[in-house]
């Protein structure tokens, strides 16, 4: 998997280095309420997570381009570390606003093993300065548990709904 990491990242700065790219940066908070299913037992366990994530968003032109994101978190005394990556279109509702819509794969790092999730985001920027803008945004992650085990994508699954999350961003 760090392999698998490694090679995304330098995808993504090659990228940009062989082309006009758009850069926002952005880090912030997400509060998000998670149901955990169990289908041996037909159980659901609700939960609520705060932390912080930061967000590196790369417009390639015409609006297409792609996202990182990473994420260190703590549940139940263990520390996760969630690695994301995925497509990323972003548009201009108004000469300050503009929305971003993302969806790709993410990659959950605990003690137990590595963890699979899909997510899909709507973010809106709000321009405070001609590089500086406020975040704020939702969407939803699907979590299918960690490769290797017997119960992956059967019996583990996580629905995770961020509470409006909201974050401070730089263009460069």
């Amino acid at each position: 998997m760090k392999r698998l990491s490694l090679v995304l990242i330098f995808l993504a700065v090659t990228a940009a280095v062989c082309s006009a790219v758009d850069f926002d940066f952005v880090v912030g908070q997400t509060t998000s309420a998670s149901l955990e299913f169990d289908n041996r037992g037909g159980e659901m366990k609700p939960q609520f997570l705060f932390d912080v994530d930061a967000e590196l968003d790369m417009d390639f032109g015409h609006g297409h381009g792609m996202l990182i994101g990473v994420n260190p978190y703590s549940t139940g005394g263990s520390v996760e570390f969630a690695l994301s990556t995925g497509y990323a279109y972003q548009d201009s509702l108004s000469s300050n606003v503009d929305i971003i819509a993302g969806v790709g794969p993410a990659f959950i790092f605990r003690s137990s093993g590595v963890g699979f999730a899909v997510f899909a985001t709507v973010d809106f920027d709000i321009y405070v300065t001609q590089s500086m803008f406020v975040r704020v945004g939702t969407g939803i992650e699907i979590g299918f548990g960690d490769f290797g085990s017997q119960e992956f994508g059967k019996q583990e699954l996580t629905i995770n709904i961020p509470l409006p999350a909201i974050g401070l961003g730089w263009t460069f």
